[in-house]
């Protein structure tokens, strides 16, 4: 079998998850250290012996020992590979930081740091070039130096490195700027980058890996592992291998009269798998008449128990106003007219549309509280 590896990127170990209640926030950070078992056992399925991790294998310089050693025990157990680390921009290999704790507390024999900018053998006839972050603002290129080391002419030469390419920069901000042509101009088999948390491919031999763990709402690829196949005057085989445990989704669902919207949202968040381990951003759209978008926002309350996590925008979604509708509020009385007054407002053209969308959510918010008194 010809020579292959895992690239993987950004674990950023122990992120907070602030956002989120503590219970959640516990298991999105579990979920996260869990991914070194869910890698170690696609490395079994595949026979790959080596697993190189571009950068941010730490959310934060300054772990506490129970983080960086619980990673270690993980990686020590999964001893049919050997895991290379390299130091991102939010875990630098700066002095007396947390690499040279990981040295201090003694690392397993299969996990090798990536501490130097020194070439590393994996076997005969690969070398790994490593570009690891010494500081948290480089202020240049880290691969600049790819194509001044020499290789013999049938070495495959596998580029790690972490930061964003020129066209992904404006997006990180914090990253050194890595030139989009640097595999052709130093000669490099393979390039594989980290810092973009999605799966991405640059050129024909430079691909991000993305987070293997999903840690917000995507508008990438994130959750996967690249098991790649180098070859000398080949362009490489690149396999995308799922390994997320929680599935973050943006959602919307638009929503018109006369189409049920609980079914409609029901058959939504029976995809992507089980919903206890579903984190969905939805956005709602369109428009309903008043008594079913009042029902429809019960219910979504209701499925939000089933989640791992609902963030609801309904906003979008407008309220159609006819006397019926307004009968679930009141049939004559105060409510009603002002319920009435307020339809007005909502369907008068010549008003602002800031006026408009207020009346609307005035209407909802009569609407609860006519419900609520019921």
């Amino acid at each position: 079998m010809n020579f292959r590896f895992i690239h993987t990127a950004d674990w950023q170990l122990g992120r907070p998850f602030a956002q989120f209640e503590s219970e959640l926030a516990a298991q999105l950070a579990d979920a996260r250290l869990g991914v070194i078992e869910r890698i170690a056992k696609v490395a079994q399925d595949e026979d790959v012996k080596h697993v190189l991790v571009a950068g941010d294998v730490w959310d934060i310089a300054s772990p506490s020992d129970k983080l960086l050693r619980q990673p270690l025990d993980r990686m020590r157990t999964a001893d049919a590979a050997t895991w290379w680390l390299l130091p991102g921009n939010h875990d630098p290999a700066e002095p007396h930081g947390l690499w040279d704790r990981l040295h201090a507390i003694g690392l397993p024999d299969n996990v090798r740091p990536l501490t130097q900018a020194t070439p590393v053998s994996l076997s005969d006839n690969v070398t790994v070039l490593p570009a690891p972050w010494m500081s948290k603002a480089p202020g240049r290129d880290l691969t600049a130096e790819f194509g001044s080391v020499s290789t013999p002419p049938d070495t495959l030469r596998i580029g790690l490195a972490h930061g964003g390419t020129c066209s992904f920069f404006d997006q990180s901000p914090q990253s050194a700027a890595i030139a989009e042509n640097r595999a052709a101009a130093a000669g490099l088999d393979y390039l594989a980058l980290g810092d973009w948390h999605g799966v991405q491919q640059v050129d024909e031999r430079t691909w991000y890996a993305g987070t293997p763990e999903p840690d917000r709402f995507p508008n990438n690829q994130p959750g996967s592992i690249l098991v790649v196949e180098p070859a000398k005057g080949e362009l490489p085989i690149v396999k995308p291998v799922k390994t997320a445990f929680y599935t973050w989704t943006r959602d919307r669902l638009d929503c018109q009269d006369g189409v049920d919207p609980c079914a409609e949202a029901t058959a939504l968040f029976d995809t992507h798998g089980p919903r206890h381990r579903r984190l969905s951003r939805l956005e709602l759209h369109g428009a309903l008449r008043l008594d079913t978008r009042m029902r429809f926002l019960s219910f979504l309350e209701q499925e939000r128990q089933s989640l791992a996590h609902l963030r609801l925008k309904s906003s979008g979604l407008l309220s159609l106003a006819d006397p019926d509708a307004l009968d679930e509020i009141d049939r004559e009385g105060t409510l009603r007219d002002t319920a009435t007054n307020i339809v007005a407002v909502m369907n008068d053209e010549d008003r602002p549309d800031d006026e408009r969308a207020t009346a609307r959510r005035a209407l909802d918010y009569l609407a609860a509280f006519a419900a609520g008194s019921a």
